[in-house]
């Protein structure tokens, strides 16, 4: 019979068919396998071209949002490595990448500027370093960027300390030391792959190129990039507690001598000093430093200006700008920074030209006039900081509203505060204080010089700061409070009846008529809530009023003192406290307003802020305090400053939030 025979053919059988069929997905499967196990080796010879063009060749052509901030230090690195990448693995980060990352991460984290941030190239990274393709050219960009960004953390930390007898050689490269975070070695003594391995508990850094999240830099713990609220600050200060009662109260007076008791009783009384007593030098060396000291009072010496005549010259160019009718705002659009492209950056550059922000020598070369270039960049932020805005160069939405507010509003806003100005005296007075409350900035002016400035806090819009022209009577170490009727009763009270112990360990008391000191029983809240009794915190580190207090005479009840929520001075906007005006750097200006009445100094001053014991010194000469608000001025250096009207006082809603 045929073995073709259809009879015979339909008996065949299917194993040799399984088995060629299992061999072939047995190849396949160790085929896929190995292709798997395989690195795709990154080209040096492809990516040296982008490397030499935009560090040489064509630096205008650089492709990447954020500039580089360090160019001549970067350019030498890659021209003694022969324009090799120092960050990668093949297509991954390397290693020391990686630590890089978490070093930068880290030092920000300390820091609430978005423009740390910013020259650590941190948020390019947050935006690239998810889901990166596999391209040459993005990790030439990521490598440059990554080196522009070490050199910066370099200089901002140890490099620029180094004594120059001690500086290393200049041909420099980042490496990882164990156990001693990056160090600047010879490049002579680092080649690819030849860095000390990682001993760390931490994951490999080959494997976050494509899976980076910032977020776990810090402690594993997600964070603001632009500010992250710390109230735990102040309460982690080990200030040194005094033996004595907390109502104990030391006087100052420059008439006596200096045979004072040093006794006083749990009522309140209080024990003269004078003030004019020199300590032991020997004394002060062996004192340690106080922890809730500012450190060394170092004084400015920068013009005042806020001249009404200034202002004035101001107000006419304002209003030649407006009729000459140049000026056009910028419409709606996506966000610029460095790097941008787009026609809105020409209408910018007009518009910062008008304002006198942005000459022609800031050009940095490049013919594209839709282009955000680095000159433009430091026009905006010459911009920013003569509106108060956060100086990072970033045209946003509040920096376009700023750029939007018309001359003709403009003009508006000068005449009001020239008005305002009008009100002080021509002269302001050779020792005076002022506070301008749109600004959130104090300053300590001696013969029309700044010679002390800082960030202040100052009342929300319902609890307004009040304008005010007055002087300082005294200052006051660990101040008590005694709290205001408002704030006892709408705040306080509920707090006191459900936790009385725990506003007792705060130093909370309730005081009677004839000034003595009662716990916080019921009854005794009681008549405070109905008026018969006060409530007063004692001094200490617990006191609202922080550490010192600056007696201003006024009827409203406001005065300049310390606090605890120290966080808020890095904040951009700074309207919330009930009035009171909350001071950065109160133990500066104590030490400025005390220097001509004798031995005060840093030393002395930290060792009245410490412990719980109330100092009060009455100041020998006249000190004028002007409560100001205003929302426009000429400073020192010839520049028209603006500010938001916070409390809707100049009735423009263009400057107002």
């Amino acid at each position: 019979m045929s073995y073709f025979n259809p009879e015979q053919r339909k008996h065949k059988s299917l194993l040799p068919l399984l088995m060629l069929g299992s061999l072939c997905v047995s190849i396949l499967y160790y085929a896929f396998s190995a292709n798997q196990k395989t690195v795709p080796v990154l080209p040096e010879s492809a990516v040296r071209p982008h490397l030499m063009q935009w560090l040489e060749e064509s630096p205008e052509a650089w492709p990447a949002q954020d500039p580089i901030f360090n160019p001549a230090a970067v350019r030498r690195i890659y021209q003694r490595t022969n324009y090799r990448l120092l960050w990668f693995d093949n297509y991954n980060l390397s290693d020391s990448a990686t630590d890089l990352l978490k070093q930068l991460t880290a030092a920000s984290s300390g820091n609430p500027s978005s423009m740390v941030d910013y020259r650590y190239h941190l948020g390019y990274f947050d935006r690239t370093l998810r889901d990166t393709p596999q391209r040459l050219q993005m990790a030439a960009v990521l490598d440059i960027l990554l080196t522009d960004a070490f050199v910066s953390y370099a200089q901002d930390t140890q490099l620029d300390r180094i004594n120059p007898k001690s500086r290393p050689r200049r041909g420099i490269t980042p490496v990882l030391r164990e156990h001693q975070g990056f160090r600047m070695v010879a490049y002579s003594n680092v080649a690819y792959g030849d860095a000390p391995q990682q001993t760390s508990s931490e994951p490999s850094g080959r494997k976050y190129f494509r899976g980076y999240d910032r977020a776990r830099m810090v402690g594993g713990k997600a964070r603001n990039r632009y500010y992250s609220r710390d109230y735990n600050t102040d309460n982690e200060r080990n200030l040194s507690r005094s033996t004595g009662t907390r109502s104990q109260r030391t006087r100052y007076n420059s008439s006596s001598d200096n045979n004072g008791n040093s006794a006083a009783s749990r009522g309140g009384s209080r024990v003269y000093y004078n003030q004019s007593r020199n300590s032991n030098p020997q004394e002060r060396t062996t004192v340690t430093r106080s922890e809730n000291s500012e450190g060394p009072y170092l004084e400015e010496n920068t013009p005042y200006g806020s001249d009404v005549y200034a202002l004035r010259n101001e107000l006419e160019r304002l209003r030649t700008i407006s009729n000459s009718g140049r000026w056009r705002p910028i419409p709606p659009g996506p966000v610029m920074t460095v790097g941008a492209r787009h026609p809105h950056v020409s209408r910018l550059r007009e518009l910062l030209t008008l304002y006198g922000d942005y000459q022609s020598r800031y050009s940095y070369g490049g013919g594209d006039p839709n282009r955000f270039d680095r000159g433009l960049h430091e026009a905006v932020v010459r911009f920013q900081k003569r509106h108060g805005l956060k100086p990072d160069g970033i045209v946003g939405r509040g920096t376009r509203k700023r750029l939007n507010l018309s001359p003709t509003a403009r003009a508006k806003i000068v005449e009001m505060n020239i008005q305002r100005r009008e009100e002080l005296p021509a002269d302001l007075g050779d020792r005076f204080i002022q506070v301008n409350i749109p600004a959130y900035r104090l300053q300590y002016v001696e013969n029309n010089r700044v010679k002390l400035a800082m960030n202040v806090v100052v009342g929300k819009k319902k609890h307004a700061t009040p304008e005010l022209s007055t002087r300082v009577s005294k200052v006051i170490f660990n101040p008590t409070w005694t709290v205001p009727r408002s704030i006892l009763v709408n705040e306080l009270l509920p707090k006191a009846r459900k936790n009385p112990s725990g506003m007792e360990k705060m130093g909370y008391r309730v005081v009677s008529g004839s000034g003595e000191y009662l716990p916080l029983t019921p009854s005794n809240l009681s008549a405070a809530g109905a008026g018969s009794f006060l409530m007063r915190q004692m001094g200490g580190e617990e006191n609202i009023l922080g550490r010192v207090k600056f007696e201003v005479p006024n009827k409203y009840d406001v005065y300049l003192h310390d606090t605890r929520a120290r966080t808020l001075f890095s904040l951009t906007d700074r309207d919330y406290s009930h009035g009171c005006i909350r001071l950065e750097k109160p133990r500066h200006l104590a030490e400025a307003l005390l220097r001509p009445q004798g031995d005060w100094d840093q030393w002395r001053i930290d060792q009245l802020t410490a412990g719980d014991k109330t100092t009060e010194v009455d100041l020998l000469r006249l000190v004028r305090v002007y409560i100001t608000y205003w929302t426009a001025w000429v400073d020192g250096q010839g520049r028209l400053n603006f500010r938001p009207d916070i409390y809707g006082k100049d009735g423009l809603s263009d400057n107002q939030f």
